[in-house]
This record gives structure tokens, sequence and C-alpha cells, in this order.
């Protein structure tokens, strides 16, 4: 069973399907648990998964793999009233859940671009295109995200072309450009953690500042890429 697949069937099973006996055949011992809504190691999500309200269901909506991270982002039902987006990054090893790290946004009803938070392309179709996506992505962390060089921003678009799902910022580069200078994007990535790339699709996380009233966060970003050349070794 590959990494993916034992996340998806793990997953279903513990909060899907309500079956706590999950934990004991898919998570490893030494679990560690880094979201706040569970308590540390197997102790901690037990109960967390025994005490959710019976509205609760995760809607998947993408599923990114490399190596032994996948990435699941999809949308939360029952856990307040207004549903919430989320991002769960999962670390395997040995057959085993060995890690996890989530984060969340709540759900907004209008956006700048008009797009919904989670419309859009969620299959991925260019699997050769991995190796040339993580570089892209890479480099636009270094330079933009953690504010190497962000005048070199228009290197990693196509013209204006830049599609947003934050609904606070518009579409294209200058959408982005605008919500910078007027601080609604403000946060400056200190320090990497995971870039993880499938196909068209990368994900990063990260922590840095994000605002002043939250001074240092965790960061979750995903970005799709298009119209790349083949990475060469």
């Amino acid at each position: 069973m590959t990494p993916k697949d034992l996340v998806l069937q793990a997953t279903t099973e513990l909060f899907a399907n309500r079956d706590l006996s999950a934990i004991d055949r898919h998570w490893a011992v030494g679990y560690i648990e880094h979201s706040t809504l569970a308590g540390p190691g197997l102790d901690g999500l037990r109960e967390a998964a025994g005490s959710l309200p019976a509205g609760f269901r995760h809607e998947r909506l993408r599923v990114l793999h490399e190596d032994q991270l996948v990435v699941v982002h999809g949308l939360y039902h029952g856990l307040g009233p207004i549903h919430i987006v989320g991002c769960d990054l999962w670390r395997v090893a040995d057959d085993k859940i060995i890690e996890h790290w989530d984060a969340r946004q709540t759900w907004a009803d209008q956006s700048v671009s008009g797009h919904t938070m989670t419309d859009g392309p969620a299959i991925v179709t260019e699997p050769h295109q991995t190796a040339a996506s993580k570089k892209l992505v890479e480099q636009f962390v270094e330079l933009i995200m953690m504010g190497g060089d962000r005048t070199q921003i228009t290197r990693f678009f196509d013209g204006d072309r830049f599609i947003q799902h934050n609904p606070q910022i518009a579409d294209g580069v200058s959408g982005l450009g605008s919500a910078i200078q007027a601080g609604i994007w403000a946060a400056v990535v200190e320090q990497v953690h995971h870039i993880i790339a499938d196909g068209e699709f990368v994900f990063s996380q990260g922590e840095g500042i994000c605002t002043a009233s939250r001074p240092r966060s965790m960061t979750f970003s995903a970005l799709r890429t298009t119209s790349l050349p083949s990475t060469g070794t």
C-alpha cells in the first residue's frame, strides 16, 4: 500500500466510519500530533476522533503525495455553523502514520476575485511536471514568500495571469502586488519545513510572521503551475 493509499484508507475508517480501532491498525505507537484540535499522541487522537459531533463530515478535494508525505485539501463540515477549509499534512513511516500537521480557515462566501476558496482543477494531470513544478515553487518561496527579492515576482508568471483563491486578494499578479502594498498579504515566511510536489500541484509548509496581531504562525500554501519545461538532472 502506498503512503497515499494508507492515509486515505486510515482517515476514511477513522473519521468517516467512526472506527476507533483504525488507530491501532494504521497509526504508529510514537505518533506525533501538531494540530491544536487534538491532544498529544494516540490518546489525543483517540479522544478527538471519539468526540466529533454527529454531523461531522470531511470532504476531500485534492490529494497530493511525494515520498512519505501526503497532503489532503478539503472542507470540514459540522464543526460549527460555517464549514472550514483545511489542509492536512500526514507523514508515513514503516507503513504507519507517524506525524500530522494541519491548517484551517473559515469559509468565506464572498471573494475579491470571484472564485471560491476551493474551486478549480483538483486532479493531477501532468505527473511528468513534478520536478519542474517543485523547482519553480522552491524559487518562488525563497524570493517572494521569504522576501529574498520580491522585485523578481513577474518572472514566475505568464503576464498578469494568476488565479487567486484567497478571498481577500484579486486575480492577477497585479492583485497580489496590490495586496502586498495594502498590507492584506503581509506574510513573510521565515522557515520552510516541507515543499511537496505532485505533477502541477505544489504544497508548501513553513512558519513566519503573518500580521501584527498574530506575529508568528504556521504558513500553508497550495500552488498550481502550468506550461513548465522539464527539469534536467
